[in-house]
């Protein structure tokens, strides 16, 4: 096997407990072909330092990216990646960190496969803030139907379920550069990435523990928990090529319309384009007519398919 580098983007936000572990997994991989950015996005805690001091103190080479103002990890990961002189890319938290052969493993299994292949994942430990093991819905070894015979993901996975965990995953850097920078109005930004490169590559799965993925007490908001309800829906119906979603989408927006919710724009304006939209939804959001009219339509119309 060959030996391409291999650029490694950490990058974090307010993780200054963590880093060290994260640098130190960097560190001892077995596969020493790395080229290592770190980015910081104006944390509130010390992190820029704690990177500093660990690159300082372990005679590391690195890249630095440290903001000044929070601009978001989209627009850090797109400036990340403009300094990535590596054939292949992984982009890891922080807070994450590697199992040591993580990277030779997935760097043969991605130069046996060829170039049909834009990026791998593995299975994964999922660990707590105290680096004890904790549960985690997704399981492998209970999803074989996630998977082709031949270990490659099938290819309408991601459109019905984000299967992938981040830290696991190395990407062709062709592959990343062809689909575009990340858009900084999207918070699920590996998903849309994953999705962007499924519908041009193959991806592949290796069935090992080959990283761990922190799960922290959630911080997350109601609204921006409501933003990534909303984004998840849209990402589901953007890519969806062939209606393995409609009858979900349909349900979703169609019960909205009824109960007069709101439709968020961004779901409205793509389901408007969504191939496999449904005739009397779309005449109802066209239109503005009143739910009750909207009930009319759904209950004397013919059956919605």
């Amino acid at each position: 096997m060959g030996t391409p580098l291999v650029t490694v983007i950490s990058v974090s936000y307010n993780h200054s407990r963590y880093i060290k572990e994260n640098l130190d997994s960097i560190k001892n991989q077995t596969y020493k072909n790395i080229q290592l950015i770190v980015g910081d996005d104006a944390s509130l805690d010390n992190s820029a330092k704690v990177f500093q001091e660990w690159l300082q103190s372990n005679n590391y080479d690195a890249i630095t990216n440290f903001h000044n103002i929070n601009t978001g990890l989209a627009t850090m990961l797109n400036e990340c990646i403009e300094l990535a002189e590596g054939k292949y890319v992984k982009i890891i938290a922080s807070d994450d960190y590697l199992h040591p052969e993580s990277i030779e493993t997935c760097v043969a299994a991605m130069e046996k496969s060829g170039d049909e292949y834009g990026m791998i994942f593995t299975d994964f430990w999922a660990i707590d803030d105290n680096n004890q093991s904790t549960e985690l819905f997704l399981q492998y070894n209970s999803h074989n139907h996630f998977f082709n015979s031949d270990g490659s993901l099938k290819k309408d996975q991601l459109v019905k379920y984000n299967c992938i965990i981040a830290p696991t995953v190395l990407m062709r850097k062709d592959a990343l550069i062809s689909t575009g920078k990340y858009e900084p109005h999207i918070l699920l930004e590996d998903h849309d990435r994953w999705l962007r490169i499924n519908e041009i590559k193959k991806i592949l799965f290796i069935n090992k523990k080959l990283a761990y993925y922190r799960v922290l007490p959630t911080s997350v908001t109601n609204t921006r928990n409501e933003r990534m309800i909303e984004e998840d829906i849209y990402i589901r119906m953007k890519y969806d090529k062939t209606g393995i979603n409609k009858s979900n989408l349909f349900h979703y927006i169609s019960t909205k319309y009824r109960n007069s919710e709101k439709i968020p724009a961004l779901i409205k304006n793509e389901y408007l384009q969504y191939p496999f939209r449904v005739k009397r939804l779309t005449f109802a959001l066209k239109n503005n007519i009143s739910p009750f009219l909207y009930y009319l339509l759904l209950k004397f119309g013919k059956k919605i398919k």
